[in-house]
């Protein structure tokens, strides 16, 4: 019964996701009231090398008619609410979140929020019952705090990273928490839902899987700069432009700066600059001694995957923030879930409320990658190994089969002819063409 009344819920949100709104015009301009302001986000700072370096809802209350109503960058007039862009009827709306509630089941307390200081940088799954979390590792620093379902912190500590993969193992002290169940017979069909979680019962997000397996190529990592030749007489490397949004723009590096040197080690000139910074894999940060008019500075900027179709600012702004790292994965899910960079490294379910795969990555506006538990699973088993974790309750748990001599790592990251590889330098909007049979890119001329 319980599951036939889960059904009807997702049938119901699939109705509100369904449903159209009508725009109404004021029949008197001067009657005319906002209803609401447009909802946005910037990205919290900026900048990256040279990919190029080189070369929500608000409540409207009518009190004439003691109406509460939900409505999206809209107006009123009178009694009558027009929506100018509204999103009553789409899957991140607050009412079709909740339709998907009982789906979650109790995943929600198998997921953490990881802070670092007191700011959101990623989510967790946690994976063993005695405070071990997997997460996204580029955005977990080695030291954080873990908040749990129940309100309460914990300190964390990141203990092992596959940086390939880009997973992380934290420990927490804790004992007897829930973790997600690691069965990989679970599947979801093309086109099935997904249901991202929160550390509260209420969905994080839905969305419906596009690709079942892709792979996602490296893309050169860069901090978001366009350099040249320091001024005459000076070391360096000058700070022509910033892409907004990169990491080199949100660690607060400026036009007109001049790189004096990274990590510790001087560099003489623009192209020992360059080699420096290419040597340092996405989501890694790069320490840069600055000159900004006769002041030494100092920024901690990330390298990022910054896609050529993201160093246009129009881009950036209608795709949003995307994950510092974003590409180079291999045998990964797509789904169009709209989540956030720090909302990835936490828990996907299907409608029955089945841990199905992990968010990666988010590599776009309506592009988020995950592993899938059955590719997750193994890996994670490994990495418990190696810290010499007993996984006996994993195993009774998950009704495991062993797998073969071949090791885990190297099954998540094999790489068949049979799973597209689509180039993440691709927009986001063509990326979503992939789960067409075939996908053809126009080459360069």
């Amino acid at each position: 019964m319980k599951r036939i009344n889960r059904h009807a819920r997702v049938a119901l949100a699939s109705a509100l996701i369904s449903f159209c709104v009508c725009h109404v015009r004021p029949s008197d301009p001067s009657d005319f009231n906002p209803a609401v302001t447009l909802v946005s986000y910037s990205a919290e700072g900026s900048g990256s090398t040279l990919a190029t370096d080189d070369d929500a809802s608000q409540s409207h209350s009518n009190e004439s008619s003691g109406k509460s109503l939900l409505v999206q960058q809209g107006y009123s007039v009178g009694d009558q609410v027009g929506v100018l862009s509204g999103r009553g009827h789409t899957k991140t709306h607050y009412q079709t979140l909740r339709a998907f509630r009982d789906s979650v089941g109790n995943a929600w307390k198998s997921t953490v929020q990881i802070l670092n200081g007191n700011r959101q940088v990623a989510l967790g799954a946690i994976v063993h019952s005695g405070g071990w979390i997997v997460s996204k590792s580029s955005e977990v620093p080695d030291q954080c705090e873990v908040k749990l379902f129940d309100g309460t912190k914990a300190i964390g500590s990141t203990v092992l990273r596959k940086v390939d993969l880009d997973l992380a193992i934290l420990k927490i002290e804790r004992e007897g928490l829930q973790p997600v169940v690691l069965n990989p017979k679970v599947d979801v069909p093309l086109g099935g839902w997904l249901v991202s979680t929160n550390i509260r019962s209420t969905p994080l997000n839905v969305g419906v899987l596009s690709v079942t397996k892709r792979n996602v190529p490296s893309e050169r990592p860069v901090l978001g700069l366009r350099l040249g030749e320091a001024p005459a007489g000076q070391n360096g490397a000058l700070i022509e432009s910033v892409v907004d949004g990169g990491g080199a723009d949100r660690a607060g590096v400026q036009v007109g700066d001049v790189i004096k040197a990274v990590d510790g080690v001087e560099l003489p000139n623009r192209a020992r600059v360059l080699d420096h910074l290419r040597s340092i894999t996405a989501g890694q940060h790069a320490t840069l001694t600055c000159d900004r008019d006769g002041r030494k500075m100092t920024f901690r900027a990330q390298m990022m995957d910054l896609t050529s179709s993201l160093f246009d600012s129009t881009e950036m702004e209608v795709n949003g923030e995307i994950s510092s790292r974003a590409t180079g994965f291999k045998n990964v899910m797509q789904h169009d879930t709209v989540l956030l960079p720090h909302q990835c490294g936490g828990p996907i379910v299907d409608i029955d409320g089945n841990f199905v795969g992990l968010n990666i990555a988010r590599g776009g506006r309506v592009v988020s990658l995950a592993y899938n538990v059955k590719d997750l699973q193994p890996v994670v088993f490994d990495m418990l190994r190696t810290l010499e974790v007993d996984i006996t309750e994993l195993w009774n748990d998950s009704k495991i089969v062993a797998n073969g001599a071949e090791s885990a790592t190297d099954q998540l990251s094999q790489s068949t002819a049979s799973q597209p590889a689509v180039p993440a330098s691709i927009p986001a909007y063509i990326q979503v063409e992939s789960l067409k049979p075939e996908v053809i890119v126009p080459q360069k001329n």
